[in-house]
């Protein structure tokens, strides 16, 4: 232990001087403690002073530094596969038998020696093995290894045992990430590598939307394992009828044969198109010979206008991200050039327009009259004197040319469509848009979606706004330089997903026709049955306040007829449900609620469809489990060595327990035995000094 000071070291001998004094005053040779022998008066005087200065040294705030020195014994990890094909191999009979008692005896071996913890994975990561039931639909190595690595990356991990058929269906190869755990690994290899007569469908690639009354084209790769001289028959249902057949044949042991075909949407909603293929004798599993695709049949594609009177980066990042949403189609033109009618068009974007130029002013007012949507998008070259003029509900005076750089941020509060957190944190990393410097102001009723950031204060200026204009929405972007922010969204974060995310939504927020119904519901219209089915609900009132006084509830009709009855939670201005994980099959949904005395009903119908990525890999990888050892140090074994693996452990000379020191600082008055030691100098003088007489 040593002692620090954060005074000069002279303020110590000052201390001791001060103690000294004070000591010697009191007993010196006077009429107080004069009749004290001198022995008596020296001793008494030295407890004076030694409490004196140790008070005083307290003055100075002095710091305890100690050294801690800890070891730390190794952990061993134990990681096992809970996913489907485990139970689904040649060696179900052992893994639904003795394999969970194995492990048991495994882990109470290993606790011996280490500090054992253990964990499962599949599509998720979860602790403890006690309630391993094989039944997760996905193989996802990710969560497994960011999930140890972020709770044992600063600790002696001495080993991870981790127990898989080595197949994965979601993330990435868990090779790129072998170093990640730092720690010697061993695997145990469950599942069965010998090939098995198996047909499966492999993937489906089809539009995700369709138009109504148009032919979509669908590709389909199929795989055929130790079917050399079969046949078979691949077929497409929808609604009940077949849509497409073709006979397959395999002339290999291991072949895969793409089928294309194109097929009409001939009816508006969610459709769903089963493709099969006809077993054949002696396979391993049929649960991959089938598959469901899910398409989208719209009505007709919104149109979207973008013009501009000059080409600019902008434009294009705008266009690319609408055009990443299926559901609109976008046109991009000059002012000078277009010759077509605003009121086609269900959104018209106006870049740098109203310009100084002029061209293009017309569009505005065609767009206006026509009650079209209109988002404009400023920069250095647009007219502030006629965008003013227009009377939107923003003005900015005073610009003279000058361009400042401003970064912006999500505005709190905001509710008038939903924004996922990850798109709200992003405009925090974005680079700043180019901003018209002058004054700016805006109405009452507009609504800010991003605010303008000046350094790194947060101010209310509009940088994103909404506003409402004689029955028009109106949106502006108060500066030039969107690409950058498309361009540094790549760069973070690998795709534009959260940029077009929001393109997206502002978009749709404005070209939506407005939906004057009272009550609404967001449903599902497809989903797995590892997702959770959620429900969101709407209620106006007469003035078109959105309320959450009405009770709202939900019946689930399952296709034997089951009802499920359940009740929306409020929430804000809008209700919510959750109503669980679903068996695969058809629902029908009816939402009721009273409205003003009035009872208000909407009905629906959505699909919960099969996950069958852990069977449609029968065979088990376990090259990968090997190489995924060997890369860390460790080894791969057989269920029947899996007892052995204590013992390879144990012998490991890297799997050892570590020792470190840990540096404390303390202060020196929070030592409770020295304040003791104190008290009882000063009770020790006073009592002696009491007892001979003196005051």
């Amino acid at each position: 232990m040593n002692l620090l000071f954060e005074y000069p070291s002279w303020l110590i001998l000052a201390c001791g001087g001060f103690a000294f004094i004070f000591a010697f005053w009191l007993y010196r040779s006077d009429r107080l403690n004069g009749h004290l022998s001198l022995p008596a008066r020296i001793f008494l005087g030295f407890i004076r002073f030694i409490a004196l200065f140790l008070l005083a040294i307290f003055l100075l705030h002095p710091l305890l530094k100690s050294v801690l020195r800890e070891v730390e014994d190794p952990i061993v990890v134990v990681a096992i596969d809970d996913s489907e094909s485990i139970a689904s191999g040649s060696d179900s009979s052992y893994v639904l038998g003795s394999y969970r008692s194995d492990i048991q005896a495994l882990v109470a071996n290993l606790s011996e020696t280490f500090e054992v913890r253990t964990y499962n994975f599949g599509e998720q990561f979860g602790e403890g093995t006690d309630s391993l039931t094989f039944n997760q639909k996905i193989t996802d190595f990710d969560p497994l290894l960011d999930g140890l690595y972020s709770r044992y990356s600063n600790r002696n991990v001495g080993a991870v045992i981790i127990a898989s058929d080595g197949v994965y269906n979601r993330g990435k190869n868990p090779l790129y990430d072998a170093k990640k755990l730092n720690a010697p690994v061993y695997t145990i290899a469950l599942g069965d590598t010998v090939p098995k007569r198996d047909l499966r469908v492999v993937n489906v690639a089809s539009n995700r939307l369709a138009y109504l009354g148009n032919k979509f084209p669908i590709e389909i790769l199929v795989e055929g394992r130790e079917a050399a001289g079969t046949q078979t028959q691949l077929t497409i249902e929808n609604n009940g009828g077949i849509v497409f057949s073709e006979s397959v044949s395999f002339n290999e042991d291991f072949q895969q044969k793409t089928i294309r075909t194109t097929l009409e949407a001939d009816k508006s909603g969610s459709q769903r198109y089963r493709i099969t293929l006809k077993p054949i004798s002696n396979e391993a599993t049929t649960a991959n010979n089938i598959t469901d695709v899910f398409v989208d049949v719209l009505q007709n594609r919104q149109k979207i206008l973008i013009l501009s009177t000059a080409p600019h980066p902008d434009v294009a990042a705008m266009a690319e991200s609408i055009r990443s949403n299926e559901n609109y189609e976008v046109n991009v033109a000059l002012a000078d050039e277009f010759d077509g009618k605003i009121s086609d068009y269900s959104l018209a974007i106006f870049v740098q327009i109203p310009a100084i130029s002029g061209a293009g002013d017309r569009f505005i007012t065609e767009a206006m009259d026509a009650n079209v949507p209109c988002l404009f998008m400023l920069g250095a070259n647009t007219s502030f004197t006629s965008f003013n003029n227009l009377k939107l509900g923003y003005s900015l005076t005073g610009f003279k040319g000058t361009m400042s750089d401003v970064h912006g941020s999500f505005t709190k509060g905001f509710n008038n469509f939903r924004v996922e957190e990850e798109v709200q944190r992003m405009f925090r990393e974005l680079p700043p848009l180019r901003v018209p410097f002058g004054e700016l102001k805006s109405s009452a009723g507009a609504i800010n979606v991003v605010n303008q950031r000046i350094g790194m204060i947060d101010t209310d200026l509009p940088l994103v706004s909404f506003n409402k204009v004689r029955s028009n929405n109106i949106a502006v972007v108060f500066g030039e330089g969107l690409w950058r922010w498309r361009m540094i969204n790549f760069v973070k974060q690998g795709s534009h997903n959260r940029y077009n995310t929001f393109i997206a939504k502002v978009v749709q927020y404005m070209a939506n026709k407005e939906d004057r119904r009272q009550f609404r519901i967001r449903a599902p219209k497809s989903q797995g049955e590892n997702e959770r089915l959620l429900f969101e609900a709407e209620v106006y009132d007469d003035t078109y306040e959105a309320i959450t006084d009405p009770e709202v509830t939900l019946t689930i009709t399952n296709d034997q007829g089951a009802n499920f009855e359940f009740t929306f939670s409020r929430n804000d201005r809008y209700y919510k449900l959750d109503a669980g994980l679903l068996p695969v099959g058809d629902y029908s949904w009816v939402a009721k609620t009273t409205i003003g005395g009035k009872g208000q009903t909407l009905d629906g119908k959505f699909s919960v469809y099969p996950l069958q990525f852990e069977l449609a890999q029968t065979t088990a990888n376990h090259k990968l489990l090997n190489q995924f050892a060997i890369a860390n140090g460790g080894q791969m074994v057989l269920p029947s060595d899996m007892l052995g693996l204590s013992e390879l452990i144990r012998n490991n000379a890297e799997v050892k327990s570590i020792s470190f020191e840990r540096k404390q600082l303390s202060d020196l008055i929070d030592v409770r035995w020295l304040l003791a030691f104190i008290l009882l100098l000063l009770s020790t003088e006073w009592l002696l000094r009491k007892r001979s007489g003196s005051y």
